[in-house]
């Protein structure tokens, strides 16, 4: 099931910890404690003053999140699944219901950064009709 995770939410620790660790495949350093900190005050202060919202999948732990902000545009700002859910079609519902949400709000199009290297998720956004641009996938909506 797929819920909404607010400002003051618990999980906000562990899902800014991730997101600070989601590259660690394409960079050469390891956060900080400070780093994970300033990143939780970060999406905590983003959540509640800019509108940045997150969905995430919670079973009997985090099993999934997608973190992203509207605009006049959706951007996808980050995406995790836990390492031993992967292929189970996580991600692609969360994306769904951030295109689902974002069709309701008006948006026109959804952007993100993803690593050329990470290949399953290049793979997932161009299964899902994301267009492509360096980095940078676009989905006009």
């Amino acid at each position: 099931m797929i819920i909404h995770i607010n400002y003051d939410d618990p999980l906000l620790k562990t899902i800014a910890r991730l997101h600070e660790t989601i590259p660690a495949d394409y960079k050469d350093w390891r956060p900080t404690e400070l780093e994970y900190i300033l990143r939780e005050e970060s999406i905590r202060l983003l959540m509640q003053y800019s509108g940045d919202r997150i969905l995430a999948v919670v079973e009997e732990e985090l099993v999934a999140f997608i973190w992203y902000a509207m605009t006049d545009y959706t951007h996808i700002k980050s995406l995790w699944v836990n390492p031993g859910q992967r292929g189970k079609g996580y991600a692609s519902k969360l994306k769904n219901e951030v295109k689902r949400i974002s069709k309701e709000k008006g948006m026109t199009y959804i952007t993100g950064t993803v690593h050329p290297a990470n290949r399953s998720m290049v793979a997932l956004n161009q299964k899902l009709g994301y267009n492509w641009k360096g980095k940078e996938m676009r989905l006009e909506l």
